[in-house]
């Protein structure tokens, strides 16, 4: 496959939008993968295909949750292991009980992050 030599671009093109015009192509912009306003533009003139990209705010609530409740069991193998409220668990078999606490909340967490795709 042969490739494409990269050109300069050095050729300008003015145009002159309102202030709302201009902050939608901007948002629009900022809601895909170009970088830039100018390569979004470019893609717009010539058709290219355009990502666009959002957030899920309740999505990424539940992934917070959940990077909270992995930290949270990945700490109980420290030793004198202290939770976020500050109890100890000194004895292997309240870590236990803790563990599989924290394990049954991340499980409910990965339902509810399954229904949000899901549906």
């Amino acid at each position: 496959m042969r490739k494409k030599k990269k050109e300069l671009r050095n050729r300008a093109v003015t145009i002159n939008l309102s202030q709302k015009e201009f902050d939608e192509l901007k948002s629009l912009q900022q809601d895909s993968t170009c970088p830039n306003l100018s390569l979004y533009v470019r893609k717009r003139i010539y058709s290219m295909k355009i990502v666009a990209t959002y957030r899920n705010r309740s999505q990424d609530d539940i992934l917070e949750e959940i990077s909270r409740v992995r930290r949270a069991v990945e700490s109980l193998s420290a030793p004198g292991f202290e939770s976020d409220n500050g109890d100890d668990y000194p004895d292997i078999a309240s870590r236990q009980r803790h563990l599989s606490t924290q394990v049954h909340e991340l499980n409910s967490l990965v339902r509810k992050l399954l229904e949000v795709w899901l549906h």
